[in-house]
């Protein structure tokens, strides 16, 4: 089997799930009998196996406080990549330089196997704007949305009208999102994004159902439909600690489950992406479909959502890892 090099935890404010998707990533891939060692970029000379590596809210035992990575550590984690010359670089990186397109240039300029998608397709993904404008291109619906570079206004005049959700133009995770009936609160809700050091992309919220399309390798799964308990919408805390149920495959009709899986096949293919992806729709009271974003590094957690469309596609984890795996490896 093959000798990989998993990459967890990272810089950015979606460390901790990085690290619960890394175990839980980690575990399954040992299970299929693959030698794996387990490295954090901001310890990059550190690659451990499973049962060595520091789990925990930051870097390390000795070091809990979140870091920046800086050049001297991306040097170092190029040192690393070459000196271990892994046969395939499984990436459980959420969000940052895992997710932004940097691993994915580092793995091609050094001819390795990466888990996820190439370069190009990770920094427009990333980027919730440039995805709005690629979207656009596509002729695909979209919320109407204005995106504030950090540090400055809005435009009064070209907000969208109605209730207004602001986020991270660059995170996941619901990291920063706020949802808004009160324009009062409008500055507020930027500044607490600006503070997190991002752009802050204002759209208008489109009510109704919430649902998320996963794709593995040129193949599409089964719709979830999400439904937290307590009617409040899909944060950060729902996600993570319970309290809400899960749909699969979600109860939509057979003609929209058609039109959204095959849009979501079309973003992956005109994007390029490769390994996993998770694109995510709101479907509006009138049963339109509304594309609000695609991961190309989604969730790996016992409660993520692209395992959940595994599962009721007939896959079990690893299964789920095993296709991911021999994807990456006969790319």
């Amino acid at each position: 089997m093959a000798r990989i090099l998993l990459l967890l935890g990272g810089e950015s404010g979606e460390r901790d799930v990085s690290l619960a998707s890394g175990r839980a990533c980690a575990t399954a891939l040992e299970g299929l009998g693959h030698d794996v060692l387990l490295l954090d970029p901001l310890q990059p000379g550190r690659s451990l196996p499973l049962a060595d590596f520091p789990f925990g809210q930051g870097p390390g035992a000795d070091s809990p406080e979140l870091q920046e990575l800086g050049a001297e550590q991306v040097a170092e984690l190029v040192d690393t990549l070459r000196r271990e010359r892994p046969a395939l670089v499984f990436n459980c990186l959420h969000g940052g330089f895992g997710e932004d397109g940097h691993l994915a240039s580092l793995c091609e300029l050094l001819d390795l196997p990466l888990s996820s998608s190439p370069s190009l397709a990770s920094a427009l993904a990333m980027d919730k704007q440039r995805t709005r404008l690629w979207l656009q291109g596509m002729g695909l619906p979209v919320a109407p949305g204005q995106l504030v570079p950090l540090g400055e206004s809005p435009v009064p005049d070209t907000l969208p009208v109605g209730t207004l959700v602001v986020k991270p133009n660059r995170m996941g995770s619901s990291v920063g999102v706020r949802i808004l009936e009160d324009r009062g609160e409008l500055d507020e809700a930027l500044e607490e994004v600006f503070a997190l050091g991002d752009d802050a992309l204002v759209e208008g919220f489109i009510a109704g159902r919430e649902l998320t399309c996963a794709w593995v390798d040129g193949q599409i799964l089964p719709l979830v439909e999400i439904h937290p308990r307590d009617g409040g919408w899909y944060d950060y805390r729902r996600k993570y600690s319970g309290g809400t149920d899960y749909l699969c495959p979600a109860p939509v009709e057979e003609g929209v489950v058609r039109r959204i899986q095959a849009w979501t096949l079309a973003l992956n293919a005109s994007l390029g992406c490769a390994g996993a992806t998770r694109t995510d729709w709101r479907l509006d009271p009138h049963g339109r479909p509304f594309c609000l974003e695609i991961n190309i590094t989604p969730g790996m957690t016992d409660k993520s959502l692209v395992p959940k469309a595994a599962a009721a596609h007939g896959w079990d984890f690893p299964a789920l890892l095993a296709r991911i795996s021999a994807a990456a490896l006969r790319a």
